[in-house]
């Protein structure tokens, strides 16, 4: 299963980071090929910063909810990854996913309803 979404422009203003509205931080789970990817775009709008995690077992996630928007912290085994300013149902669709493929113990076999 592949779930990709980017940070909400609404949170981003509210929570003071509106600079970044041009460049929000995009985060990709693809638990076919067991990897977490987070992409955000250099301030000089020229180049990007991207890290990608494999992983099998999830070690914990992290969700800090704003009055709009949240912030989510995935730690791996093999790093930790944070994406901010996304919108509340993402970053819970985020964990669900990674939750229901941890209790599934990894493998192909993941199905979200």
């Amino acid at each position: 299963m592949r779930f990709e979404t980017s940070s909400a422009k609404d949170a981003l203003i509210f929570n003071g980071k509106g600079a970044h509205v041009v460049n929000p931080w995009r985060i990709e789970v693809d638990t076919d090929a067991e990897i977490i990817s987070v992409k955000k775009r250099n301030w000089h709008m020229i180049g990007t910063d991207d890290q990608t995690v494999a992983f099998k077992r999830i070690r914990s996630i992290t969700i800090d909810e704003h009055f709009v928007g949240a912030d989510i912290h995935i730690k791996v085994v093999g790093g930790a990854l944070s994406v901010y300013c996304l919108s509340k149902s993402d970053a819970r669709k985020i964990k669900e996913i990674l939750l229901a493929y941890n209790e599934q113990g990894g493998g192909n076999t993941l199905t979200i309803v």
